[in-house]
């Protein structure tokens, strides 16, 4: 059991020092981590998704149908809840609670679960439970909060609002959306790449992880930290309450062991940058955004061992 847990939290923990440190040593500026998410992001990411899915039997794609639709479902669900109760009982401002109910409901599982995820449950079911927090994360949480953020303010030149079928559109166009969507269909008809061509599309997607861990920890050291109640209260609804909640929810629906602890591990996953991106984009609650992230983080290693442990 312990040595499950080291294997699966170790290399998080490790990379993360490193980015710190690198930060820390003034390796890396704020300009540098965004070439180096922009490469993860277009680049090894999709790849590796594309690869992952790609080398996956039909008949066990299939099987992992129920796994996909219900981390879709919860992230989808959880964030308009917790929108909800930011907003409407907890009193506060429009964007500050979407900001605050999307760390509630956005689990960094693209950067930090490839790193974990696949010494817990496979790489086959890794790339499984990726591709389906990213589908709820970049055609639904995100261009929902871009809406929402951006109500008031005009883009463009001609003044026209943001709408939302036109962040789902622009969404679609990122290779992260439309290489795992692609890799399914292939294999839904059957079709395989050559073993030699998905090995060498493998060579940057492995890259993906580390390199992605390495930026964060580069960003949680050039975000200024302050630790306030409604950063705490974040911090335990997205580490605790949602994986529990889900474990507890999934464990009703007769979800296959397997299935419900792959979810309930991705779910507990700690906060994603995109929170930090969003509110740095529209100058919204930068330094609870990156508080938020640096104390979710940091809580995790305690966290998500006690869920490893607790879904053996």
């Amino acid at each position: 059991m312990l040595s499950t847990i080291i294997a699966a939290m170790l290399p998080l923990v490790v990379i993360f020092v490193l980015g710190y440190a690198a930060g820390w040593r003034g390796d890396f500026n704020g300009g540098q981590v965004a070439i180096l998410n922009r490469m993860v992001m277009l680049y090894a990411f999709p790849l590796s998704l594309f690869v992952g899915i790609a080398r996956m039997p039909r008949t066990i794609l299939a099987g992992q149908l129920p796994l996909a639709v219900s981390i879709f479902g919860i992230m989808c669900l959880s964030f308009v809840v917790c929108y909800g109760l930011s907003r409407f009982v907890f009193r506060r401002t429009p964007a500050t609670a979407t900001l605050q109910g999307l760390a509630m409901a956005a689990p960094s599982v693209p950067f930090i679960g490839s790193a974990m995820l696949p010494v817990l449950i496979g790489q086959s079911t890794t790339a499984v439970v990726i591709s389906a927090s990213v589908f709820a994360m970049v055609l639904v949480q995100t261009p929902l909060c871009m809406v929402m953020l951006a109500k008031n303010e005009k883009e463009g030149e001609d003044g026209a609002p943001v709408r939302l079928g036109h962040q789902v559109i622009v969404s679609l166009r990122e290779p992260i959306v439309w290489a795992p969507i692609a890799a399914t269909l292939l294999v839904a008809c059957n079709v395989h790449f050559p073993a030699s061509l998905l090995n060498a599309f493998a060579l940057l997607g492995n890259a993906a992880a580390g390199v992605a861990l390495f930026a964060s920890g580069i960003v949680l050291f050039l975000q200024r930290v302050s630790i306030t109640v409604p950063v705490l209260v974040t911090v335990a609804v997205r580490n605790i309450v949602v994986p529990g909640l889900s474990w507890l929810g999934l464990s009703l629906t007769g979800l296959p062991h397997d299935a419900m602890r792959a979810a309930v591990l991705a779910l507990s996953i700690p906060v994603g940058t995109v929170v930090v991106i969003l509110a740095v984009r529209f100058g919204t609650d930068e330094q609870e955004a990156a508080s938020t992230l640096f104390l979710s983080a940091v809580v995790s290693v305690l966290t998500m061992a006690f869920f490893i442990a607790c879904t053996v």
